[in-house]
């Protein structure tokens, strides 16, 4: 320890006798600085502060700073700024505008160039008003804009006017596209590589404390937007300077959509994740009684008490049981509940929830397997042989179940997040996807009739490889993603970092995919802020029950309209002087209930891939002021 402090002084003492540097000098034109893990000197003026708490409840603070005037490497190729790691140590006395001279080492932090924390050294030696941002408008390309923005990295840049793309998170932050971009709203992603560079997420200064943060939709139009450019997640990102300067006019609230109206032997299914769904140990009693309430709200309304609903996040079988309870009323029936406690970290399960008047609920299973590769997971009701792990920290919740006296198995799934990282958890996501895929394909060979239902939050998009390996032919994925007939501009059920996604699936087997006769995603959640959460004001009730918009899909076909029979033909006779009667007065004839729009074929099996069937569209956000293409 004494030889890592001595090696510290010694750098420090000789970055305080270097010369000074220019920021783009150390910055470079690389992804990575040339003076990595060297010591160095700068001057330059605060343009940007941010305290952020990480998952442990860690709380770390850094600063951004940018060259002076006439001190620049005149490099339009090379950042004039810089992140500057503070540590644990806020430095209450360093500000914006103040000018700095800092010494230290040169790191990479996950892509972001920054000064390290450990010998380091800022003086404040003046202040200044803040140099004018660089006005921003990154292209759609991801690489293109990605160049843009690294060229930019630390420096202060600014947004003219804006239209919001996705809605305030709980991480205390929100994104935005330039007006000019708004057209393409939503800016959707369904393969990595789809273009989604002009999304700019922004940052409020505190993730701590962000009380004053505005509570912005998707579609929300936004001024006065600049800050220091960070880089974290894989996204650049604008750390607001403050949130006093910025002007919002807001975008109008659909209706809440009604709900489907299913005909004859027809029943629905839906999955919806709901976010943490955690009882009064880990929230208030009152915060448990208005998620109840709002997500009661939407499965009763708009889903209309589905005959299958799949959860994900939810903690124990108690609150399955009091959601339960709370819409019976309204849905004219209990749910009964399905579900096994998973191995998960955070303690969130999958679970399904059934009409007990049209299904009969059998076997309850989590299925379990190893990996080879380590994934950190304990689960005690597996023993995997030496050199494996359990693949699940959520397994999937196998419901064996007849529905109208058919059998069926249904798979709940909560795949793999990508918390850690997208890249780093693909591999975990697609072995998940090869063993789902190897259970519906066991199921298949003995009956290739069978009635299967896969359907959850699995975590990745409808291209990816983990989603392909599950219903793409070429792939023998065993499976039709039911949603995949929801016109494109609506397919979506996420929000993430202003990019739109469909992460949740209904996906069904051949036998099951030539029955749909509707599907819709019913977009009350992902384009509203996290600060409705807890709001049961009646007007407000319907909106962000979740991060997650839920999925619906109704299955069978409608009866046939009988064709009457024709009337006999009589024979005409002299009519008599009749006697005038008169009517009785009409009745209103009732308006019918909306149904959904009947498909004019079935879903293509995995085999026979090709133009989906008519869906019942979703609530249209609140952006959507014109027609999207399809």
């Amino acid at each position: 320890m004494r030889r890592v402090y001595l090696l510290l002084v010694f750098g420090w003492l000789l970055a305080m006798q270097a010369p000074a540097l220019t920021i783009g000098a150390i910055q470079g034109g690389a992804a990575e600085s040339p003076y990595l893990n060297r010591f160095v000197t700068f001057r330059g003026v605060v343009v940007g502060r941010y305290e952020d708490e990480n998952t442990r409840g860690d709380v770390y603070y850094t600063l951004f700073v940018q060259s002076l005037a006439g001190q620049t490497d005149g490099d339009p190729a090379t950042s004039d700024g810089i992140a500057v790691f503070l540590g644990r140590e806020p430095r209450r006395d360093v500000a914006l505008g103040d000018v700095v001279r800092v010494g230290g080492k040169v790191t990479e932090f996950y892509g972001l160039t920054e000064i390290d924390d450990r010998g380091l050294t800022v003086t404040v030696e003046d202040r200044i008003p803040l140099p004018a941002p660089i006005a921003l408008d990154p292209p759609a390309d991801n690489d293109t804009a990605a160049a843009v923005l690294e060229a930019l990295e630390g420096m202060r840049v600014s947004l003219g006017e804006a239209v919001v793309s996705g809605p305030t998170h709980t991480g205390c932050g929100f994104a935005v596209v330039s007006a000019l971009s708004a057209t393409s709203l939503p800016l959707l992603r369904r393969a990595d590589d789809d273009p989604t560079g002009q999304a700019v997420p922004v940052l409020y200064p505190s993730d701590l404390n962000c009380d004053d943060i505005p509570q912005v939709t998707t579609g929300d139009r936004i001024d006065g937007i600049a800050g220091a450019l960070t880089y974290n997640f894989d996204q650049f990102k604008i750390v607001l300077d403050g949130a006093d300067e910025l002007e919002i006019t807001p975008s109008p609230r659909p209706a809440v959509p009604a709900p489907p109206t299913l005909r004859g032997q027809q029943f629905s299914v839906a999955t919806l994740n709901a976010e943490d769904y955690f009882d009064a140990v880990r929230d208030t009693a009152e915060e448990v009684a208005a998620r109840q309430a709002k997500l009661s709200a939407q499965i009763a309304g708009p889903l209309g008490c589905p005959t299958l609903l799949a959860l994900q996040e939810v903690e124990h079988e108690a609150l399955l049981r009091d959601l339960a309870a709370a819409v019976a009323t309204a849905c004219g029936f209990t749910y009964a509940v399905s579900h096994h406690d998973s191995p998960d970290a955070r303690g969130i399960d999958t679970a399904l929830l059934s009409d007990p008047r049209r299904v009969r609920v059998g076997a309850v299973a989590l299925r379990q397997t190893c990996s080879p590769v380590p994934t950190g997971i304990s689960d005690a009701s597996i023993t995997c042989p030496p050199g494996k792990e359990p693949l699940f920290g959520r397994p999937p919740l196998e419901v064996e179940a007849t529905i109208d006296g058919q059998p069926a198995i249904i798979w709940v799934n909560h795949f793999k997040s990508k918390r850690d990282g997208e890249i780093d958890t693909a591999l975990a996501r697609i072995q998940q996807a090869v063993y789902l895929n190897g259970l519906a394909g066991e199921r298949l060979a003995a009956d290739a009739g069978f009635r299967l239902i896969a359907l959850g939050d699995f975590n990745d998009t409808e291209l990816s490889p983990a989603l392909t390996l599950l219903t793409g032919p070429a792939e023998s994925g065993h499976f039709a993603n039911a949603l995949s007939a929801v016109p494109p501009a609506q397919r979506y059920t996420y929000n993430f970092g202003g990019v739109s996604e469909l992460i949740d699936g209904i996906l069904l087997s051949p036998a099951l995919a030539a029955e749909v006769s509707a599907a819709t995603i019913v977009h009350l959640n992902t384009d509203y802020p996290a600060g409705l959460r807890l709001d049961t004001a009646p007007e407000r009730l319907p909106f962000r029950a979740s991060d997650h918009d839920p999925a619906l899909v109704v299955l069978g076909r409608a009866p046939a309209t009988p064709t009457p029979a024709p009337l006999p033909t009589a024979t005409a006779a002299p009519a008599p002087t009749a006697t005038a009667v008169t009517p009785p007065t009409p009745r209103p004839t009732p308006a019918p209930a909306p149904s959904p729009t009947p498909a004019p074929a079935a879903l293509p099996s995995p085999a026979t891939r090709g133009p989906g069937p008519a869906v019942i569209a979703a609530a249209s956000p609140p952006w959507r002021w014109s027609p999207s293409p399809a």
